[in-house]
């Protein structure tokens, strides 16, 4: 079995995000990343992974709270 490396735009593409941001995100080690030899690359089953792990299952905290404020102003 053969890992599918992505390089910066790939990853940055399929978070539609900006390139700049994925390397943002490797210099704070935010992001799951692998060096070699200068380059840096992510393997997709992990990213695909981390995205999962990032996600947020429902109304976020912040959310619930924001909506009990608006019960209250009624």
């Amino acid at each position: 079995m053969t890992d599918t490396l992505w390089n910066t735009k790939d990853v940055a593409t399929h978070l539609n995000v900006k390139e700049s941001t994925i390397r943002h995100w490797v210099f704070i080690d935010y992001i799951p990343h692998i060096k070699f030899r200068g380059a840096v690359r992510y393997r997709k089953e992990d990213i695909l992974e981390w995205i999962n792990r990032c996600s947020v299952k429902g109304p976020s905290r912040i959310s619930r709270f924001s909506s009990d404020i608006l019960k209250e102003k009624k």
